[in-house]
């Protein structure tokens, strides 16, 4: 990723910026007011890492009321470098993917297994997390509640499978069919969305349906439901560069959001409440003065990308931060 210079002085900063808008079509702005965020509540849930493969992630949590910033994992001794948080309904419970602490060395080399965890929320933090699937020596990833928080979904090794939040017996759901990934569920509670082979598709009763992309583009994945007509997915564009579509269980075509370009890529995304306000979403852009991907906040309305560390200090750093998921519920001690 292209990291920007720190210029000398406000003029040359905002001629820079604008020239790069000019360029790139960019809609960052700089140091907008507090009141363009529409007073923001509830807690952010992310990770960061130096790398996918590093097995170095730390998974936070921000208040975005307070903005009081916590590391979820300081005092796990479970699980090593969860990704990929998700609250259940009631705010009481965090799924997450990560590798089982203590696995044992072979030839003297450091083991690891993806499997899915859940956390409880003991009013203080959150607790040590339960490996619900392992170890098993397959990669169990991806993992979602159900809108109930009864049930999560999740993938092992390219089959859909879903356990109960209490543990127990794995249901597959996709055994002998082409590699899925990326399941979650709709607000019904039974479909789910999934990605196999670069496309989007919705599990129901009757078969599995494919979601329409839009024009453009190569291939999709990342879906995240928002409401019983909507979804938001990632979608990799003709530029090669990921950006994030509205998609609909009918057969309207998917939207381009207002942020996407050619330049850097916009993945990740996570609706605030509805997502008719504000979208959290992960961030390529090359004004943002960090480097890798960093936590943005789109504001639909006003159709500009606002940098989170504007609002709440140094939220970004320049390892990677991903992964988004909001709960409305907080966690303050």
């Amino acid at each position: 990723m292209a990291k920007m210079e720190r210029f000398k002085g406000s003029i040359r900063l905002i001629a820079a910026l604008t020239l790069a808008a000019l360029l790139t079509g960019a809609i960052y702005m700089v140091k907008p007011a507090k009141a363009d965020i529409h007073n923001l509540t509830g807690t952010l849930i992310y990770h960061r890492y130096s790398d996918y493969g590093s097995w170095d992630a730390t998974m936070w949590s921000l208040d975005l009321k307070s903005g009081s910033l916590n590391q979820v994992n300081k005092e796990w001794t479970t699980v090593l470098s969860p990704i990929n948080a998700h609250v259940s309904s009631d705010g009481q419970y965090l799924t997450l993917m990560g590798s089982a602490s203590g696995l044992p060395a072979i030839n003297g080399e450091a083991q690891h297994d993806w499997d899915v965890f859940i956390s409880h929320w003991n009013g203080t933090k959150w607790s040590d997390p339960i490996n619900l699937t392992g170890p098993n020596g397959k990669r169990d990833e991806d993992p979602k509640f159900s809108p109930d928080g009864k049930t999560i979904v999740y993938k092992e090794d390219g089959v859909l499978a879903t356990v109960a939040s209490t543990g127990g017996v794995k249901t597959y759901l996709s055994v002998g069919e082409a590699e899925a990934s990326m399941p979650y569920f709709r607000t019904n509670g039974t479909d789910i969305l999934f990605e196999r082979q670069g496309k989007i598709y919705l599990k129901t009763k009757s078969g599995d349906q494919l979601m329409d992309p839009g024009t453009g583009g190569e291939s999709s994945y990342y879906p995240i439901g928002v409401d019983n007509e909507r979804f938001l997915f990632t979608r990799v564009q003709d530029s090669k560069h990921d950006g994030i579509r509205w998609g609909y269980y009918d057969s309207r075509a998917s939207q381009d959001l207002f942020f996407n370009n050619d330049t850097w890529d916009s993945s990740d995304s996570y609706p605030y409440k509805n997502a008719k306000d504000f979208i959290f979403l992960v961030s390529g852009d090359v004004n943002i003065p960090k480097g890798g991907y960093n936590l943005v906040i789109a504001d639909l309305a006003n159709k500009k990308v606002v940098n989170i560390d504007d609002l709440y200090g140094d939220i970004n750093t320049h390892q990677a931060e991903l992964g988004p998921a909001w709960t409305p519920f907080t966690y303050n001690k």
